[in-house]
């Protein structure tokens, strides 16, 4: 329907499609009442319920009475406009009036015999047989699609009913051709859309012309409460938007058209020291000198919020380097973006900055994690290299053999034993950092696993370790990673307290767990660095003494505690010794 017809064609038009729905409906109504009065009527003759029938023909209406005559009810029969059909318990048609043959387009004499399924539509078969079955018990009806001669489907309305005859039990099926009445319902259905969409129509432009009342009316008189609301929603928007401000863990800054700091958040004050009490807030303060990543000062028209002023153009994770008064140097990562009016035209910029300190630092451990991979890899590599190298030149000299070569070969094996032990940290960090790090737990007593292990370090080392505590404490773990951390935690004391030439470990119970504790005599820890001690990479670099080791060894040690349900840590003061424990659960 074309959108530019007037409201009065359109109220015609909708007029005029409701009388003609009003009378197919009333059609409609006809048709089912006349199929229902044929339907009874049928049922009333199958049932004996009447004794005579007067039917209307054109030389007028004829008596017909009922007195069991076989030919009387063929007439009335044959006269009917639905199909009648007559089946046995196989399902085979024994007799059909003219109608049905006509309905299906084939002979009576080729009716009789077959399958009624056959003219059934594939697609109702489960249905037909489901009627089939249950019309032996009760009389019952369905709407289904049976084909003629031609293939062609039509729908029909089925009407089963039992019949007890002398020859046995066999159905009554009455079928009433529904296609007009389908095509009237789908007529019904299409004048019922085009009334809708008349009716959608016609409230389209009722709504058009409220709208456009409604625009004008507003546009002519805007009340003091609607500006009040309108002034309460922005207040309130403001209010959410500073909310939102105030409590981000990022800063933000924004400065105006001249590099005058406007607005800055409680976090951007923090981390910067900004006061916004006097008359000149300087976007640039003096005392928070700003540099480069390669140290070189930052010059202000460098700065992200005032490269966006002359460029318009946003900038996006630009990490600078920040030293405030009396503190350490922090960074930051800057992403701004302009500010621009009605004319497009920038009149500021806003920035967003968070402190990236922490994550330089992991990128900074990382870079000298590899500087120092690659120091403790080359060495024992390149002591194994000089070994191999002097036993080729002197295999062959029989008299230097017999007195160098086991001493290469203890060296090579030193070597390979430091190299051996370097690539398995590096994979288990990979197996930690991959979740892949896996526990071959055993039921075991934490003391001789212990005593076990200090012995074979006894032979190796000239420290006098000294194991103490109860012998009977048990505990379900993986014996060869709990040996990894001992180890780890002898070789520490004997690298970072060579002095001290004696080691306590002693075991104890603590609450629910066994607790394990490794305690040297040497120079202790300053505080501030205990807190990183099983981070990963970390090294201890006390009075400038460089000690060889990737820095993996406590992380690797926590890691595997954590992943048997303990704890782990460490006491210690300068000049104190150092203690460090690990608890496990004891076995139930």
């Amino acid at each position: 329907m074309e959108q530019n017809k007037t409201y009065e064609d359109l109220s015609g038009e909708l007029a005029a499609a409701q009388r003609e729905l009003e009378q197919l409906t009333l059609r409609l109504a006809e048709t089912t009442a006349q199929l229902e009065e044929a339907s009874e009527t049928i049922e009333a003759i199958r049932d004996g319920a009447i004794d005579a029938l007067v039917i209307k023909s054109d030389d007028g209406p004829q008596l017909f009475t009922l007195k069991g005559s076989d030919q009387t009810y063929r007439i009335i029969i044959e006269q009917m406009t639905e199909g009648a059909v007559t089946i046995n318990s196989d399902g085979l048609i024994v007799y059909c009036n003219s109608q049905f043959a006509a309905m299906v387009g084939i002979g009576m004499e080729q009716v009789t015999g077959q399958y009624f399924s056959h003219i059934v539509s594939q697609n109702d078969i489960v249905l037909f047989n489901r009627l089939f079955d249950e019309a032996w018990v009760t009389p019952v009806k369905g709407e289904l699609n049976v084909k003629n001669a031609r293939g062609e489907t039509f729908p029909v309305l089925l009407s089963l009913n039992p019949l007890k005859l002398e020859e046995g039990p066999f159905l009554s099926l009455i079928m009433t051709d529904l296609t007009l009445q389908k095509e009237t319902q789908q007529l019904l259905r299409s004048k019922n859309d085009q009334l809708e969409e008349a009716q959608e129509i016609a409230r389209n432009l009722n709504q058009n012309l409220e709208a456009t009342v409604m625009e004008r009316t507003r546009a002519l008189e805007i009340s003091v409460l609607q500006k009040t609301l309108a002034e309460k929603e922005l207040r309130r928007n403001q209010e959410q938007l500073t909310r939102i401000l105030e409590t981000m863990v990022e800063g933000v800054q924004i400065i105006d058209g001249k590099g005058e700091l406007m607005y800055a958040n409680p976090m951007a004050q923090r981390i910067m020291g900004i006061t916004l009490n006097g008359s000149e807030n300087p976007y640039h303060d003096p005392a928070y000198p700003r540099f480069k990543m390669d140290g070189t000062p930052l010059a202000p028209d460098e700065d992200p919020l005032n490269r966006v002023l002359r460029s318009g153009k946003p900038v996006f994770d630009f990490e600078i380097g920040v030293q405030p008064p009396g503190k350490h140097k922090f960074f930051l990562s800057i992403s701004a973006a302009p500010l621009k009016d009605e004319q497009d035209q920038v009149i500021g910029s806003v920035g967003t900055f968070m402190d990236v300190t922490q994550r330089r630092k992991v990128i900074q451990q990382k870079d000298e994690f590899i500087s120092v991979a690659s120091h403790e890899l080359k060495t024992p590599v390149t002591s194994l290299k000089a070994s191999l190298q002097l036993l080729n030149e002197i295999k062959d000299n029989q008299a230097v053999s017999q007195e160098i070569v086991p001493k290469l070969i203890t060296q090579a094996n030193k070597s390979l034993n430091k190299l051996s032990v370097l690539i398995e940290d590096l994979l288990n960090v990979s197996k930690i950092r991959g979740g892949q790090l896996v526990l071959n737990k055993q039921h075991i007593a934490i003391y001789d696993l212990l005593a076990e292990c200090c012995e074979e370090m006894h032979q190796e080392h000239r420290f006098n370790i000294r194991l103490s505590g109860p012998q009977q404490l048990f505990v379900d773990a993986d014996p060869d990673k709990i040996e990894q951390v001992l180890v780890n935690f002898l070789n520490n004391a004997m690298k970072y307290a060579a002095d001290s030439k004696e080691i306590l470990i002693q075991v104890a119970t603590a609450g629910e767990s066994v607790k394990v504790s490794v305690t040297d005599n040497g120079m202790g820890i300053p505080a501030d660095k205990i807190p990183h001690l099983f981070d990963r990479y970390y090294r201890v670099d006390n009075s400038g003494t460089q000690y060889s080791g990737l820095g993996l060894g406590l992380y690797i040690c926590a890691e595997i505690i954590r992943k048997h349900d303990g704890d782990i840590g460490v006491e210690s003061e300068p000049g104190k010794g150092s203690t460090f424990w690990f608890t496990l659960p004891l076995a139930g």
